[in-house]
């Protein structure tokens, strides 16, 4: 890509121009960049944290019923075992 005939002063030139453009392009977009990804960041991690706590909300509330007043399911004994008993 770089021609090795072209002079050294020629080569560090145009190296000194591109890295001042990318300086130039860092210090312009890159705060626009960091602050969209930093507000994704956010807001993504509240929904996580709000999702966690629907679940374990949602978790402990189906584990944690009262047990029902009215009859024993059908096919249990006693001991709360399924089957019939048999040996």
């Amino acid at each position: 890509m770089w021609n090795s005939n072209a002079p050294d002063w020629l080569s560090r030139l145009l190296q000194g121009v591109l890295g001042i453009l990318g300086f130039y392009a860092a210090v312009r977009f890159l705060p626009r960049v960091l602050k969209s990804m930093t507000r994704r960041f956010v807001f993504g991690l509240i929904g996580e944290i709000l999702l966690v706590a629907l679940g374990l909300f949602l978790t402990r509330r189906a584990t944690e019923r009262p047990p029902r007043d009215g009859p024993a399911p059908a096919g249990t004994n006693d001991r709360g075992t399924r089957g019939s008993g048999g040996a």
